[in-house]
């Protein structure tokens, strides 16, 4: 299945600094999550490199800080700006790598320049359980 990221995405000028083995998301991707559509996430650098299969999350929303979910960790692999799939079923596809680019340059705006071809991702799989 492949779905669009949305038209309007967040820009973050401050790093968000969330509590351990709690995974921040912006608050437009919230409900594919919630769909079960998104299961995969692209985090850049090593942030959050403590986490690894098996552990289990919880998921918030960036902006109210609300906890929306809990999941576990079912992969976890790592790759540069420029190995980042397009579109890989589980998380939302984009036009084209520049346009990949200008949305994850917004995620990551505190670092006050645009995404390189050689940044480090960490890569995620989740899976949604219940409470």
């Amino acid at each position: 299945m492949s779905f669009q990221v949305p038209d309007k995405t967040s820009v973050n000028k401050d790093e968000f600094k969330p509590e351990a083995y709690v995974i921040p998301f912006a608050p437009e991707l919230v409900g594919l999550i919630l769909d079960k559509l998104k299961l995969t996430t692209y985090r850049f650098g090593r942030k959050y490199d403590y986490l690894n299969v098996g552990n289990e999350v919880s998921i918030q929303d960036s902006t109210s800080k609300e906890i929306v979910a809990r999941a576990v960790i079912k992969k976890k692999s790592q790759t540069t700006f420029l190995g980042l799939p397009l579109n890989n079923g589980s998380h939302e596809s984009y036009r084209d790598k520049e346009h990949q680019r200008k949305v994850m340059s917004g995620y990551y705006a505190y670092l006050g320049r645009p995404i390189e071809d050689d940044d480090e991702f960490l890569v995620f799989d989740f899976e949604l359980i219940e409470s």
